[in-house]
């Protein structure tokens, strides 16, 4: 029997997430944050405006990026191709649909009164949900053929390592989709402008701990070495999944509306928060991403087993053809470095019922847009050319300018968060810059992507391969 082959990378995820983020994620966060910023009036669609921005960054921008990538990575890397490769176009066009339609009608709720239109738009809104969950439940179909369906003799170790972060993210789809197409309901048969804030919050905790997180941290440990020049590793990666896993299900019984141990779930939740961020701080030092004190120590490693390759991973690490696209990486975690001692800080203080002032806005932004954000662009301007067998990215210059976009962008966002309150309202210089900058924050963010959109672009269709 012939050997399967493997699907190509489908390109239509990067625009569609790109296309989201522009004029939905990020043209709203622009608003929302000019509005907060610079005190102007919320306007009657505030309150859906920033479900809706949180909705389509999670599932449109970053979403559709680990959609379209983990289907042209996880096959090569387990060695199991797709078993039904044209459903990959089929399945972004009914998530793509579901967003498009769930921004259009959700936003324009709040301008209706109970009449027939605002009837219509919120049936329509709900709909959305439910292309969203149907679009979810087919990616995960085909994922979990790659994931679990492999024959014993074909399962390749690296793989097995990174199984468990994969296996996170399945749940958290799942799990995101289902709540969100229900709220949406909700909505809808109670003839509300929003779905219910405690869920909606409940789920975004759920998406970043269970899908983010874990599909970069599975995706750093297998990719990195080669382009970043890490150690291959070598320590209990599936061990520390399953730690991080369940100190994030103690952290995230707390914030569930239906605990009914909530007294005694506060201080498990605190614990979970500790064991959870501190396994964080331990993976990224296991990776040596930062430091890269272990750059003597894989010399011996068959990735570097000939003068050749050596030459090679230089290449691909410290030449120009994709700009310092590492910059991207290193900065993001570092920003997540900081999240994780913040949250190892609140549930350490926690535990002693002590309040560490710490927003959790200030956590889930460094972790949503300093974290994902720039490690989306890095590995999109060196990886996506890569999947379309081109040798450079278009301009190494606008690299530059998207990394200082985005992490000014970061600063600002959380800046005014952090400062203490007595020095914003006695320094009133201080306290203007801190909130202009955080007025400007969701549009330096805009910029950013447009940036990227542009250069991937550029590189897609001016770059001969």
């Amino acid at each position: 029997m012939p050997r399967a082959k493997q699907a190509e990378f489908q390109i239509g995820y990067v625009w569609m997430a790109l296309a989201t983020a522009i004029f939905g994620g990020f043209a709203l966060a622009g608003h929302l944050a000019f509005l907060i910023g610079f005190n102007r009036p919320l306007g009657v669609g505030f309150a859906s405006h920033i479900q809706i921005h949180g909705h389509l960054q999670l599932i449109g921008w970053a979403g559709l990026f680990i959609i379209g990538i983990s289907l042209h990575f996880i096959p090569r890397l387990s060695s199991a191709p797709i078993s039904q490769p044209h459903w990959i176009p089929r399945l972004l066009w009914l998530i793509g649909t579901g967003l498009a339609v769930r921004f259009i009608s959700h936003s324009a709720l709040p301008y209706f009164d109970d009449g027939l239109f605002f009837v219509l738009f919120s049936w329509i809104a709900a709909a959305s949900g439910l292309l969203e969950w149907y679009g979810v439940l087919l990616y995960l179909s085909l994922i979990a053929s790659t994931i679990f369906g492999i024959s014993k003799a074909n399962r390749k170790p690296p793989f097995l390592a990174v199984r468990p972060y994969f296996g996170m993210m399945m749940i958290g789809f799942l799990l995101y989709a289902t709540i969100h197409a229900v709220l949406l309901l909700q909505m809808a048969w109670r003839g509300n402008v929003v779905v219910g804030q405690t869920w909606n919050e409940a789920s975004i905790h759920i998406f970043i701990g269970l899908v983010l997180l874990p599909v970069a941290f599975g995706f750093s440990i297998r990719a990195f070495p080669l382009y970043l020049r890490l150690p291959v590793p070598d320590w209990a990666v599936q061990r520390v999944a399953y730690i991080y896993f369940v100190g994030l299900l103690c952290q995230i019984g707390e914030i569930l509306p239906i605990n009914p141990f909530y007294d005694v779930w506060v201080h498990i939740a605190n614990v979970g928060m500790s064991l959870k961020a501190g396994s964080i701080i331990y993976l990224v030092w296991k990776l040596d991403i930062l430091l890269h004190i272990q750059e003597s120590s894989i010399a011996h490693r068959d990735l570097q087993s000939s003068s050749d390759h050596r030459q090679g991973r230089r290449t691909i690490t410290d030449g120009s053809e994709f700009g310092r696209f590492a910059w991207h990486i290193y900065a993001a975690y570092g920003w997540l470095v900081l999240a994780a001692l913040a949250e190892v800080l609140i549930g350490s203080f926690g535990l002693f019922q002590v309040r560490f002032a710490i927003s959790s806005d200030v956590i889930q932004h460094t972790y949503l847009f300093g974290f994902v954000t720039n490690l989306i662009m890095g590995v999109s301007v060196r990886m996506v050319p890569g999947f379309l067998k081109k040798r450079r990215v278009a301009s190494a210059r606008l690299v530059d300018v998207t990394f200082w976009l985005v992490n000014i962008a970061v600063l600002g966002r959380v800046l005014l968060l952090l400062l203490p309150s007595a020095l914003l309202e006695g320094a009133v210089v201080i306290g203007t810059i801190a909130q202009a900058a955080f007025g400007l924050s969701g549009t330096l963010g805009l910029l950013a992507t447009v940036c990227l959109a542009i250069n991937l672009w550029r590189t897609v269709y001016s770059i001969s391969a």
